[in-house]
């Protein structure tokens, strides 16, 4: 499958059958409602449906219960491994919903009723870490026997309050003194720590304002609120308080759990205000009168024809399909694919949508990307346990849904990719197999694969590394020249082929005609047979290959140059420029020798993240094993620990490694040579559900 072939729908029924027409559009999920409500139509007859307070207060209600199942989860949680993730979701009727629909007000209250609960909770842990702090600022006050508001009595004064740091009776007499002579009064000192004294100061009505003037000077502060009642008291109440909270607490978290027989009832709730928010939200495009409604949209044309006759048949309304004009770029682009190149849409429309005209990028992207993915990740035994866990949860699941399957799918090939290349390079785990060979007591190649060189090479043994990297190069050019040609086809097609291939040809001779340059400068001796050779991979007749027949790639990149230098004048007499244009090719054509030179360069040079993060995957699982092995001559117990901690680390980091440079590689080097993207994503009005999905009625 490819890029799906819109077409324009317009309806037109009555205005008594317009939420049943709705519905029905959103229940298929294959109608984007275009907005018609524009200044062209604002002086007609027709009119559109204020819609926002209702799709205000819906998304509250949605939100509302979104916010008890999130209390629920909490307060009863419903356990659930990943693969539970996949599974379909349940299908329901048009008659089990609306039977479903009668309860929704009984639901509701059931959802005020823990949002609720889950306020008053809220509420009173709030109290109680208010209470708390009262309690433990009232703590240094205990031993006080009058109440923190006394003033005095008819001919004395009471001075309530602390100093700073930690001070005795006689130390604070004494500084009282020598602030003021005449200022005198008594000091009791109530408690005291490193940070503050509190004390009650006493003294005669007559000699309050001197009192208080020697106690300020030498820092005290009153209590900031005084109470009638003595400290001890205020605590007993605080505590009172707390108790009484926590009893609410209890009642209300009891309520909230006895909720969770609702769940099933709470998140069809959800689902069936995040319809109506859709659906209302839809019904603000399209205008209507006091007695019909008219709609217009997108629907893919594989869908047009089903669509036309159900309205009519059913609902009696007029409806209109039209082809769109090829030109209007508003026009939304759908993609469907087949489960292998579908597992790259989402990677895709990360970077850009397809554009109308575009070539579909996906199945033309997933011939490279789960080779390039697998060549980072490199580690057999990393891909087994990717195959394993996307192939139980195929098994487990085994109706799942389309954009489920498509995540699965491509960890599943994510996988496979993984695997094909770690055993090529024998690694299953690091060095594994070899450590168990031995005993845990050594990696030397003892094992299983490495007896039988059941392996095409091992990046770090003898002069491999250098292969590894001219490898890692060879993969790039093909990567780069399978682009180019995609381009000269894209061009072909799109009726520039002329054009496309003057500009794209010799980009291919450039491909091809580096290699001995490759060879020659970053290779050098590497593909050399010697003593210290891989006995079983002879690379020899590459080196001879690129050596002695050098001159025809040598001419290659001399043409590819001569002809990149005369495309902007090759282009310009195809397309009948004027002359002057034309001469100036000359000097443009020489910036694109340059571009190119270091263009093309760049992106040969940037597979070598093949080889980075190839070798830093196998290398840190190499380490993770040896740190396992060395403690104790090798102790199995610990070997399975550092085992296993180690290598879920290394395979989580590696993971995002490999598929954020993967996805790189596709969109500067792969994408950039043949894929514009710009396109409009086609989003119909559809269900948008959680919980069930609709299933069509006999």
């Amino acid at each position: 499958m490819a890029i799906l072939k819109m077409k324009r729908i317009e309806i037109l029924g009555l205005l008594t059958e317009s939420k049943q027409i709705i519905d029905y559009v959103q229940r298929k999920g294959c109608v984007e409602i275009e907005d018609i409500s524009t200044e062209e139509n604002a002086g007609s007859h027709f009119y559109t449906m204020p819609v926002g307070p209702t799709v205000s207060q819906f998304d509250k209600f949605r939100q509302m219960a979104e916010s008890a199942l999130n209390i629920l989860q909490k307060a009863v949680p419903v356990k659930s491994s990943l693969l539970d993730n996949y599974a379909p979701r349940p299908d329901l009727t048009m008659t089990e919903y609306l039977e479903k629909s009668k309860d929704v007000d009984k639901t509701m209250t059931c959802v005020y009723s823990i949002n609720s609960a889950q306020k008053d909770i809220e509420e009173c842990k709030a109290d109680i870490v208010r209470c708390e702090t009262q309690i433990d600022q009232l703590r240094v006050w205990e031993n006080l026997d009058i109440p923190t508001s006394s003033r005095g009595t008819k001919f004395t004064t009471v001075f309530i309050g602390s100093l700073p740091e930690e001070r005795d009776r006689g130390q604070i007499l004494e500084e009282l003194a020598a602030a003021d002579p005449n200022a005198e009064g008594e000091i009791e000192v109530v408690a005291a720590d490193k940070l503050q004294t509190c004390i009650v100061g006493l003294c005669h009505k007559d000699n309050a304002d001197a009192f208080e003037q020697a106690l300020r000077s030498i820092g005290f502060t009153a209590v900031s609120e005084g109470s009638k009642l003595l400290p001890t008291e205020r605590i007993a109440k605080l505590q009172e308080k707390i108790e009484a909270d926590n009893a609410q607490i209890a009642g209300d978290e009891e309520k909230i759990k006895a909720a969770a027989e609702y769940r099933k009832d709470i998140e069809f709730l959800e689902d069936y205000f995040a319809m109506r928010v859709d659906k209302y939200q839809s019904l603000e495009k399209i205008m209507m009168d006091e007695h019909v409604f008219v709609l217009t949209g997108f629907i893919p044309e594989k869908y047009a024809d089903k669509m036309k006759a159900v309205l009519e048949e059913k609902y009696g309304a007029a409806v209109s399909i039209t082809s769109t004009d090829p030109d209007d770029e508003s026009v939304p682009v759908e993609v469907e694919e087949k489960a292998y190149p579908a597992t790259m849409e989402s990677v895709t429309n990360m970077y850009s949508p397809p554009g109308r005209h575009d070539v579909d990028p996906n199945p033309l992207m997933s011939v490279f990307y789960f080779l390039l993915f697998g060549l980072m990740l490199g580690d057999a035994g990393y891909g087994l346990i990717m195959i394993l866990v996307c192939a139980i949860a195929k098994i487990k699941n085994k109706h799942m849904e389309k954009s489920k399957a498509k995540t699965v799918n491509y960890g599943l090939f994510c996988g496979i990719g993984t695997t094909i290349w770690g055993a090529l390079q024998n690694s299953w785990f690091g060095d594994l197999p070899k450590w168990i060979s031995n005993g845990l007591h050594s990696n030397a190649p003892n094992d299983f694969f490495s007896v039988h060189h059941l392996y095409w090479f091992e990046p770090l043994a003898y002069n491999n590394i250098t292969r590894f990297l001219m490898l890692c190069f060879f993969i790039g050019i093909l990567h780069l020249f399978f682009a180019i040609c995609i381009a000269i086809v894209k061009n072909f097609k799109d009726g520039n082929g002329f054009n496309g291939f003057v500009e794209n040809f010799p980009f291919l001779l450039v491909l091809v005609g580096v290699l001995p340059v490759l060879n020659k400068f970053v290779a050098g001796d590497a593909f050399v047979d010697t003593k210290d050779t891989d006995p079983f991979n002879h690379t020899q007749f590459i080196y001879d290959f690129l050596t002695n027949h050098a001159t025809p790639f040598y001419i290659m990149l001399v043409v590819a140059v001569v002809l990149i230098w005369l495309t902007p004048v090759f282009t310009g007499i195809h397309d009948r420029k004027p002359v002057k244009k034309i001469f100036s090719g000359f000097l443009s054509g020489l910036y694109g020798v340059y571009n190119a030179a270091s263009g093309y360069l760049g992106d040969i040079l940037s597979y070598a993240r093949l080889l980075a993060l190839g070798l830093c995957t196998g290398v840190i699982a190499s380490v993770i094993n040896q740190l396992g092995a060395t403690p104790l001559g090798g102790n199995p117990v610990i070997f399975i620990i550092v085992f296993i901690i180690g290598h879920t680390v290394n395979i989580a980091i590696n993971l995002i490694g490999a598929y954020v440079h993967t996805n790189r590689l596709q969109y500067v080097e792969f994408f950039s040579k043949f894929y514009e993207g710009g396109g409009t994503m086609f989003q119909p009005l559809k269900v948008n559900s959680k919980s069930f999905k609709f299933k069509e009625e006999n």
